[in-house]
């Protein structure tokens, strides 16, 4: 049997770790070698891990500090076939690794295998994570990876698996920034990577209050909007940029594009900000918008709009996932 290599960063998991050991080690598909990295840990951490005797389970020491350099001394220990990411709060369900290995067995390399996901927790989900969870499943479902990746990360930081040699071809986590997961989607797609994705649900997300996306400012909206609209005036270097949405995320969006140098036409469909000029640009009307540019949208109106919103845009040769994005 091929070994998995699976890279694990944790800090202060105490309450969680018992879980996610748990979890692993009762994989239906059992050849893998679990790289553990401590960042630091001042809690119990260590102590939990080293109590479960399986030659699988290899401990270190961050050579750094953060999640990303932990991921990159993990990174150093990698002997398997295949690679993945697992977090050191969440749960695999058991059949986790076989469904993503099964779409690599049938597939060639230049592949990642990811399934559906679903959050649990003690409390009840916030609207925001689960309409996030439909979201992912829905592009999963579909096959929308790059079509909706300027949206949001459209894989989950711990829900993936790959070849290795894919992995390395980019040079895994030692070339990416912060957010790593979002940074890790543009590599796929810049390496022509195809992402398939099981009918299973093949990762268990634990929502709690001390989540590092919750509580770090690498994992915050200005973070996220620095990483993708670089890709996205690259991607779309031979066309005019069209922003549409004034308000805090189309401000942020234009601010960026500024700091690239870039001009760009600047649109809003409400009426008390139709004329304005924010950051020295003049807010136009919507309807004024040009033909057959690059367009970024920064609003995501409810269905009804949207719809409405999507066919204006369609007559003016705008098609989303294509040269129109949503962000």
């Amino acid at each position: 049997m091929s070994t998995i290599s699976i890279l694990t960063p944790f800090k202060n998991a105490a309450p969680f770790l018992r879980d996610c050991i748990e979890s692993v080690l009762s994989q239906s598909y059992s050849s893998f070698e679990w790289i553990l990295v401590n960042d630091h840990s001042t809690d119990q951490s260590t102590y939990i891990i080293e109590a479960y005797p399986d030659d699988r389970i290899q401990l270190y020491t961050n050579k750094g500090k953060g999640i990303l350099a932990a991921l990159q001394t993990a990174q150093q220990y990698i002997t398997g076939t295949y690679v993945t990411r697992m977090d050191a709060d969440d749960i695999m369900p058991v059949n986790k690794l076989k469904a993503l290995l099964d779409i690599l067995n049938i597939n060639s390399s230049g592949t990642v295998a990811t399934g559906k996901v679903k959050y649990f927790s003690k409390s009840e989900i916030s609207p925001g994570y689960l309409k996030y969870e439909s979201w992912l499943n829905q592009t999963a479902e579909k096959g929308l990876f790059y079509q909706r990746i300027y949206r949001e990360c459209v894989v989950a930081s711990p829900n993936w698996l790959m070849y290795t040699l894919d992995f390395d071809s980019f040079s895994g986590y030692n070339q990416l920034s912060y957010p790593e997961d979002y940074d890790m989607v543009f590599r796929f797609r810049e390496k022509g990577f195809e992402i398939k994705a099981s009918s299973e649900v093949t990762h268990l997300w634990r929502e709690h209050p001390l989540r590092t996306s919750r509580n770090s400012d690498t994992y915050q909206q200005e973070s996220f909007f620095r990483l993708k609209t670089p890709h996205f005036i690259d991607e779309f270097k031979d066309r005019r940029i069209q922003l549409i949405g004034a308000k805090k995320k189309g401000i942020l969006i234009a601010q960026i594009l500024q700091e690239y140098l870039l001009d760009f036409d600047w649109y809003e469909q409400e009426e008390t900000l139709i004329g304005q000029h924010i950051k020295n640009i003049p807010i136009k009307d919507i309807q004024m918008l040009k033909k057959e540019e690059a367009c970024i949208l920064s609003i995501y109106p409810e269905d009804e709009y949207r719809r409405e919103l999507e066919e204006f845009m369609r007559e003016r040769e705008y098609y989303i996932g294509v040269n129109a994005h949503y962000f």
